[in-house]
């Protein structure tokens, strides 16, 4: 298993983002997380760190439902932002909506590399790592 050097876990709800945490850490799969409640703020940093692949996360585990922007608009907005980056970053949907529509529509973004539901799974975790 590689080890990934950052993940970036974008959820509103801080208890989400601590359960996350937690759950990667104790897998030892990541050097380093970083939790953010807007995913406006993601987006501000991958932009202003789009041409240093070592400051840009492995990973981002994205949550759909947020306040301000959500994760269909950060979706949106990333796609247009993805190809000034300088590395691909894998996006992970993490969500407890266990709505198909959710699932088909996040299906539709050919970046986002998986649909994971709340709360992770250790083989869920492993699986990061590939």
């Amino acid at each position: 298993m590689n080890r990934l050097n950052l993940i970036f876990i974008v959820d509103d709800d801080p208890i989400h983002q601590q359960i996350t945490q937690i759950m990667i850490d104790r897998q030892g799969i990541s050097n380093s997380m970083q939790a953010f409640s807007d995913a406006q703020e993601v987006l501000d940093y991958l932009a202003g760190h789009q041409g240093d692949g070592s400051a840009l996360p492995d990973v981002i585990l994205l949550d759909l439902n947020m306040p301000v922007m959500d994760g269909w608009e950060f979706l949106d907005a990333y796609s247009t932002l993805s190809n000034t980056l300088c590395r691909k970053i894998q996006i992970y949907v993490l969500t407890s909506s266990i709505d198909e529509n959710d699932r088909e529509r996040v299906g539709s973004y050919s970046f986002v590399k998986g649909y994971l539901t709340k709360p992770l799974s250790r083989d869920t975790i492993l699986q990061l790592g590939m």
